[in-house]
């Protein structure tokens, strides 16, 4: 009897949830820049600067990361952040793309991962949010053969 009541009482939720439209599938996506309520969150930062193989700074060099781009400033930094579910470890690829091979010379495209552990995250709240995760990614981009 107990059984029966059990399953007729998961049925009725799953029932319920239907009718509401609720989906509870949200959770498992990577990184979605629209985070369901209800599910967890943090924000993931990469920053750094781009040089030559001088060690002259680059500007005008597009960073990315899962969607997030910024252009590097006169003197060659970017800061790249982008926020969602906390499924750890996580390697983001952050790209570093020459789309004004006039400013500097023309260098070679490079993408390159990075990691993030459980243990990066700091300042969560303890509930929903995870917290944030900062990584510094200084990167020497090669010339291009002319």
């Amino acid at each position: 009897m107990k059984i029966k009541y059990l399953k007729l009482k998961n049925w009725l939720y799953t029932a319920l949830a239907g009718l509401l439209g609720l989906n509870f599938s949200g959770c498992t996506k990577y990184f979605e820049s629209v985070v369901e309520y209800g599910c967890p969150s943090a924000d993931f930062h990469v920053k750094g600067i781009v040089t030559d193989p001088d060690g002259n700074p680059i500007p005008g060099i597009q960073t990315g990361m899962n969607g997030a781009h910024r252009t590097t400033d006169t003197n060659g930094n970017y800061d790249l952040h982008v926020g969602g579910f906390p499924s750890m470890p996580y390697t983001a690829h952050v790209t570093f793309t020459d789309i004004d091979s006039t400013v500097g010379g023309s260098f070679k495209n490079d993408t390159i991962p990075v990691t993030f552990q459980r243990s990066d995250l700091v300042g969560g709240d303890g509930h929903w949010y995870e917290g944030t995760a900062t990584k510094t990614l200084n990167v020497t981009l090669q010339r291009e053969e002319e």
